[in-house]
């Protein structure tokens, strides 16, 4: 893996979310990964939790090599370097998950999900829910979610779905445009919806590799 490769950071606290962008430094194999040490806005936000043992999940995206995916996996901190240089240094993963970055091919996962009407995103994170589900599958150009009841969900119309991620403190808005109603087999009140993504091509790369790493990890 090349140096200054894309990283995400993010810390484990059960009352809020800490997110942070960092980059691969090197590596001591079978005892360290080493990170870069951010200064923004985020990072320094994060400053009081950045201690030895401290739980962090640590995702790589390496979408420049010929077989794209993303590794993802969880750790501990080791140390925060600032003297030799500016590094965070956490633990050799014991298990390391990895997904292929494929624009077609659908991938099974499992979220709980809600479709809310697509106004601001502001707003919509307080709406009402259209439907109440599961996110089933994913891919970067759409995906199925399967709910069960009546609803007023349309074809061809466009909403946000709403994804649950590692707390109710954090959800995913994903813009998305109804392509397809299908009932479910043995389920005589289910219905899966079809849908495509609305948004630009790395925004939606953006989402799914969050969104996988989330089912993974869980």
């Amino acid at each position: 893996m090349s140096c200054n490769t894309e990283v995400n950071i993010q810390i484990l606290e059960p009352d809020q979310v800490l997110r942070l962008h960092s980059r691969f430094i090197g590596v001591d194999p079978k005892r360290m990964i080493i990170l870069e040490l951010g200064d923004d806005a985020q990072w320094q936000k994060a400053q009081s939790f950045l201690f030895i043992g401290q739980e962090v999940i640590v995702r790589i995206i390496r979408s420049n090599e010929p077989k794209a995916n993303v590794l993802a996996f969880k750790s501990k901190i080791q140390r925060v370097e600032r003297n030799l240089g500016y590094w965070l240094l956490i633990d050799y993963p014991e298990e390391l998950q990895k997904v292929a970055l494929r624009h077609q091919s659908r991938l099974p996962i499992s979220l709980s999900s809600a479709i809310v009407p697509a106004k601001d995103k502001e707003n919509s994170q307080k709406d009402k829910p259209l439907a109440l589900g599961v996110l089933k599958d994913i891919s970067i150009k759409g995906g199925a979610f399967i709910s069960s009841g009546l609803n007023i969900i349309l074809c061809g119309e466009s909403y946000l779905l709403k994804v649950e991620l590692s707390s109710q403190l954090d959800t995913e808005l994903v813009p998305i445009t109804i392509k397809n109603i299908l009932p479910i087999e043995h389920d005589d009140e289910a219905f899966q919806y079809g849908f495509t993504i609305n948004c630009s091509q790395a925004k939606a790369e953006s989402i799914v590799h969050k969104l996988l790493m989330c089912h993974l990890l869980k």
